[in-house]
């Protein structure tokens, strides 16, 4: 029969999936349940309380039924609205049967109680204000027009048709001539329900814009910091997580449920933030600051395998975040705590790397025609001059055993140079479309009679069922699988397996310059595994960990790869080293 109407404090009638909901019927939702939960909350105890106080009043016992009845009714209506409530898609019109019921028994309780004179015709100035709280002033003089009706309704037939008597010949004449106070006072109910009807729903009319504004305001901010590519999240004065966007979650990978409440550096496992939070607390001066964060093991997404490390120019355990802090101020220009934005540059630091590294080349390019010329001549007459000698010098022991070590010895240094040629120049590649398999079983064929090869190994080879082919220069891609299973084959001293697989993976994507699908070389094999700190500078030139060899052979891999369009990862443990070179089956060409 009406409700109360201030704003409320949460519901358990909360339809699901509310969220999904657009504003309007959100709002409309939560002022049905608060009609709704209102209505007993309020007509119970007004009848309860009535009738303790006014038991004389009402004792026949028609009367009683009828008190009695309608608080069963109130309850009857309450649980069927919660119960069809899920159901329901036209809010308003749902409102509008609830105010159609609750005037019906309104007009029935003072049909009772006393008409005008009746402490419950308030009620109808409840169910005004609750009508205008769905359908503002429009809503609110319909429903002022309805209680005055009904009530001069109930006046009119009590004061002309007593219960239990006889209709008078001038049933007519009292109303107007014996009743004028109750006609009065019918009239001040009449400008008490259009004032109430008028100013209440003019009121709450305003109210709704202005919540409309405030609305549009608040999703406007909240799109637009969570279009905001930085993490932006809000602390209090302690360091605890108060706001967390979007944007940072998928930065962290933590969700803002975890993420709210916790505290900044202990999320972060990164001490320094704790330190610039004093010197931001101190000094008040916005801080800004670099660095690695290191993910926790099953938060941040998939994990390696325990102990694993990988590399592609960094460990992927790894972030590196920029980060700017500053004071959080009120509208009183108080300091609540700090809003913190932070940026991933994680793939910037990757890509300015890879741009010094190719500087490197050039230098290392230029460096190389003049080598060419300067050390691969002198050495090739040194070499043929030794060789003549040993020929036409007849050595026997320590003699000829020195010659030998500064033929091979020359022999090594041209192959290095070989090598740094063809790293720092490399050829352009010769494509040419090239069955998978066919190559790799070529590769394995040269690699059983390789000197690093022994009976100890054992290489296994698992290809899919159906051929690929891809658009490849072949002999350099040979020369791929050939530093790679050496180098496999050398991390075994003592003898273990190899194994090569072939698959089909998605792509990158269009920042990497592949096509749809790209193929999947894996050389595992069960070595010592590498050392992580030496991890990120295997592809180096001349960086190796071997008593032998010119350090090249990882560097001429990747090269030939990315003059393919192609990218190769590493993945390390104690038991093992993963090379995995990915190639588009399309015909791209790197930039």
């Amino acid at each position: 029969m009406g409700t109360f109407v201030g704003r409320p404090q949460g519901s358990p009638l909360r339809e699901k999936g509310i969220f999904n909901m657009d504003a309007e019927k959100a709002v409309l939702l939560n002022r049905l349940n608060r009609l709704i939960i209102g209505r007993p909350l309020l007509v119970t105890p007004l009848l309860s309380l009535f009738l303790l106080f006014n038991y004389d009043a009402v004792k026949n016992t028609l009367d009683l039924t009828i008190f009695f009845f309608l608080i069963g009714a109130t309850w009857c209506l309450t649980f069927l609205y919660i119960f069809s409530i899920q159901w329901i898609r036209n809010y308003n019109g749902f409102a509008a049967l609830q105010l159609v019921c609750d005037l019906f028994l309104i007009t029935l309780l003072t049909g009772i109680t006393g008409t005008v004179e009746s402490p419950f015709s308030i009620l109808y100035i409840v169910t005004i204000v609750s009508s205008a709280l769905f359908f503002y002033q429009k809503g609110g003089i319909i429903v002022a027009t309805a209680a005055t009706g009904l009530l001069g309704m109930i006046a009119f037939a009590q004061t002309t048709v007593p219960l239990g008597g006889e209709v008078p010949p001038d049933h007519l004449t009292p109303f107007f001539s014996q009743n004028k106070e109750l006609f009065y006072r019918l009239f001040l109910h009449a400008i008490a329900f259009y004032s109430t009807g008028t100013v209440i729903g003019q009121f709450f009319y305003k109210m709704h814009e202005k919540e409309r504004g405030l609305s549009k305001l608040r999703v406007l901010h909240e799109d637009i910091i969570k279009s905001i590519p930085s993490g932006v999240l809000t602390t209090d004065t302690h360091g605890t997580i108060t706001f967390f966007n979007f944007a940072a979650s998928q930065i962290i990978g933590v969700s803002s449920r975890e993420a709210i409440g916790a505290i900044w550096w202990d999320l972060f496992s990164w001490e320094e933030i704790r330190r610039q939070y004093q010197t931001l607390t101190l000094s008040g001066i916005p801080q800004h600051f670099e660095g690695h964060v290191m993910k926790k093991e099953g938060r941040w997404g998939m994990s390696p395998a325990k102990g694993a490390t990988s590399a592609r120019g960094a460990a992927p355990t790894d972030r590196y975040l920029s980060v700017t802090i500053s004071s959080l101020r009120n509208d009183q220009g108080e300091i609540t705590g700090v809003i913190g934005i932070f940026q991933d540059l994680t793939h910037v630091k990757q890509l300015e790397e890879e741009m010094d590294q190719k500087r490197r080349l050039a230098t290392i390019g230029e460096m190389a025609a003049g080598m060419a010329h300067e050390i691969r001549n002198p050495l090739a007459s040194i070499s043929g001059s030794i060789q003549l000698l040993k020929n036409e010098l007849s050595l026997t022991g320590d003699h000829r055993q020195l010659m030998e070590i500064a033929l091979h010895e020359a022999d090594r240094l041209n192959n290095i140079i070989t090598e740094f040629i063809l790293y720092a120049r490399p050829m352009t590649p010769r494509r040419r479309w090239t069955v998978l398999a066919d190559l790799l079983s070529e590769s394995l064929e040269l690699l059983k009679n390789s000197k690093e090869m022994s009976d100890k190994i054992n290489i296994q080879l698992k290809l899919l069922k159906v051929p690929i082919r891809i658009f490849i220069d072949p002999d350099q891609i040979k020369q791929v699988f050939w530093n790679l299973a050496i180098n496999a084959f050398q991390a075994m001293p003592k003898g273990g397996t190899l194994t090569i697989t072939v698959d089909r993976v998605a792509s990158l994507g269009e920042q990497d310059h592949l096509s749809d699908h790209r193929v999947e070389i894996c050389f595992c094999d069960t070595g010592g595994g590498i050392q992580k700190e030496d991890l990120s500078r295997i592809f180096y030139p001349f960086f190796t960990t071997k008593s032998s060899g010119s350090g090249l052979g990882l560097a001429i891999v990747q090269r030939i790869i990315e003059q393919h369009a192609g990218s190769i990862e590493v993945e390390s443990t104690p038991q093992g080293t993963s090379f995995r070179v990915f190639l588009p089956e399309g015909e791209q060409v790197a930039d």
